[in-house]
């Protein structure tokens, strides 16, 4: 994928079930389908006490306007996506479907978990296992012959929920200690787009003069807010970004806050530049 820090691929299968198709002479990709290349990524967790939060990733699938859905992986795949930050991306599956213009994508999620920097870890309970007609925005358009890449974007920050001692939800910024957390709850958030249409916003985040790591930094992107945070040097990336005006608001650990307006054209890498506080 496009991001300026580091690239993660891990190639999980590569579907033969068309070997005995009429191949085409150029692509190798069978007569009327497109390849498409689907990954996974994280908006990650905005605070430094889970070293692992490990989701299963069963089935994904993809459906045109007026088709049924079509299988783009089934496994039974499991991620760690506190590594998949500020672009960062893991190869979920390499596959073949018919040409044409992807508008929904459903997929269906495994057994989550996290693993604190103590070396304890919850198996979080899921409410749902299967999530419905997401929208792909932009639409992941496949043509015959060509490569395609759709990108599951799933945030972290949204997706789970800690439970204090006496069922009190723990906010990421008033936690009592990891010894304090009682449970995890997973209730999957996920975005999905043709990346390959999409573009990037990155930035750096300071305060005082230094650069911030853990700063949140959140976005709307079609209705939704997604967040992601900032490196050890300051450092933050979205990726999957359609093409339009953003907000980008900054809130840093002891809740200052900072936002400033960039503009997304196309593919291009939008900068916000050094956002001090």
């Amino acid at each position: 994928m496009k991001n300026i820090f580091k690239k993660i691929i891990i190639l999980t299968m590569l579907v033969t079930a068309f070997v005995s198709c009429e191949k085409d002479d150029d692509s190798g990709i069978p007569e009327g389908q497109g390849e498409v290349k689907t990954s996974i990524t994280d908006g990650p967790f905005p605070f430094s006490f889970v070293t692992e939060a490990n989701v299963g990733v069963t089935k994904v699938e993809v459906k045109t306007a007026t088709s049924d859905y079509v299988v783009l992986y089934e496994g039974s795949a499991s991620y760690n996506l506190v590594d998949l930050t500020n672009g960062v991306t893991a190869e979920v599956e390499v596959s073949t479907i018919e040409a044409g213009t992807y508008t929904h994508c459903r997929v269906t999620v495994g057994e989550a978990s996290v693993t604190y920097s103590d070396g304890t870890s919850h198996t979080a309970s899921v409410d749902a296992h299967v999530i419905r007609d997401i929208a792909i925005v932009p639409a992941l358009i496949v043509e015959e012959g060509e490569a395609s890449e759709v990108l599951l974007d799933v945030d972290l920050a949204s997706s789970f929920s800690f439970l204090g001692m006496g069922g009190l939800l723990l906010s990421d910024w008033i936690l009592g200690g990891i010894s304090s957390i009682h449970s995890c709850g997973f209730t999957p958030v996920v975005r999905v787009c043709d990346y390959d249409r999409t573009g990037e916003i990155t930035g750096a985040v300071t305060v005082d003069g230094d650069y911030q790591q853990y700063a949140r930094i959140a976005i709307e992107v079609d209705g939704e807010t997604i967040h992601t945070h900032s490196e050890s040097d300051g450092a933050f990336t979205f990726v999957g970004i359609a093409a339009g005006d953003y907000t980008v608001v900054v809130t840093t650990s002891d809740g200052e806050t900072s936002s400033v307006s960039v503009t997304v054209s196309g593919t291009d890498t939008a900068s916000c530049g050094v956002i001090a506080l």
